[in-house]
Order: C-alpha cells, then sequence, then structure tokens
C-alpha cells in the first residue's frame, strides 16, 4: 500500500486570537491534539510543524505517535513551515506516495475527511487533491510525489495554494464542508462552540 505523509501545521502565532489558539479546549481536548489525532487514525505518518508556541504546544501531542518538527523562522509564514515539514517528513519516510497539508485550527476536519482525500488520490495517484469549501480551493490538500520538491521550496508567507493555482489542471476538487470552519480569532471560536 502506498505511504502517505501528513504535515499538521501548527507554528503560527495566532496573533489575531491573541494567545495560542492551538491549545484553545474544544469539548475539553486541545485543537491541536484533537487534529493530530484525527490525522493518526488514517494510519498515515504524521508531522506537527511547530513554532510560536512550541513550549505550549508540545506536551499537548503526548500520547500521539507523531513526530514533530521545530520552525524557528516561523515568523517568516507558512511557507516555510511547510517546507521544513515536508522535508522531515520525507527524511525519515524516502517512500512516500504523497503528502498532505492540514492546518491545526481546522476544528472540524476528522480523520473520516482526511480520509476521503487519500481514497481520492489513490483513484488519480497523479492528481493534487485540495478540499473544496465556500466556493475556494484550499488546506486539507494532498500532494502526489511529484511536487514535494516543490513543497519543500516554498518560503515566506506563500503557502501551498501557490501550487493549486500553478497546476489547476491537475487539481481535483473534494466537497469538505468541515474545511470552511477554522478558528482565527475569539468570535470563530465562540461561534463554533455555538
Amino acid at each position: 500500500m502506498s505511504e502517505i505523509g501528513i504535515v499538521l501545521l501548527a507554528a503560527g502565532e495566532a496573533s489575531r486570537f491573541g494567545s495560542a489558539k492551538q491549545a484553545t479546549l474544544i469539548d475539553g481536548v486541545p485543537l491541536v491534539h484533537r487534529v493530530a489525532r484525527e490525522a493518526v487514525q488514517t494510519g498515515a505518518t504524521v508531522t506537527v510543524v511547530l513554532g510560536a508556541h512550541r513550549d505550549a504546544i508540545e506536551p499537548l501531542l503526548d500520547g500521539l505517535d507523531v513526530s514533530l518538527a521545530f520552525n524557528p523562522q516561523w515568523h517568516e509564514g507558512l511557507g516555510g513551515s511547510i517546507a521544513l515539514g515536508v522535508q522531515q517528513l520525507t527524511q525519515q519516510h524516502p517512500g512516500l506516495s504523497a503528502v498532505m497539508l492540514c492546518l491545526a485550527d481546522q476544528a472540524l476536519i476528522d480523520a473520516y475527511d482526511l480520509q476521503l482525500l487519500i481514497d481520492a488520490h489513490r483513484l488519480d495517484p497523479e492528481f493534487i487533491i485540495a478540499a473544496s469549501f465556500a466556493g475556494v480551493l484550499g488546506p486539507p490538500c494532498l500532494f502526489p510525489r511529484g511536487d514535494i520538491d516543490a513543497l519543500m521550496k516554498l518560503s515566506g508567507p506563500q503557502g501551498a495554494r501557490v501550487l493549486l493555482q500553478r497546476h489547476a489542471e491537475r487539481v481535483r476538487a473534494l466537497p469538505m464542508p468541515h474545511a470552511a470552519i477554522d478558528i482565527d480569532t475569539p468570535d470563530d471560536l465562540a461561534h463554533l462552540l455555538r
């Protein structure tokens, strides 16, 4: 069976939230633990990229079968965190057939959603599979082996959306309403908890 790697991005400062949103409790479970647990349940290999709030977030992942990567340049943006996570994942697991990118603040994403991406990849292994929600394509998204080098070259604030645009002809959209919910502000959290 092809081996899938998941990079869970949890390095940001969460400046609009005002504190380490990755540690925010939802149903008593820290957000980062919740998303990491769902990723692990797919059977994929999971690397979590930490940065701004490393000391607060790292203990929240205890007991989960994940590896950790620390991005000391987290403040330079998402691109560097993606590159670092993919690099570590592929060094540890050189036989990966694809890498999925997930965000730690997508509170409703579950193992079923992530498995849908993996299943779509197995049907179309050359295609990029991206969640589709509210008329946009975005994370979680899965990139086949041929795109791994491009992911490792990302830098600055530019995330993987640039690759979705550059290779639009081979992006498959997968409807995923849960992907529309991300926690950026205290209001977002209050709305979710309601």
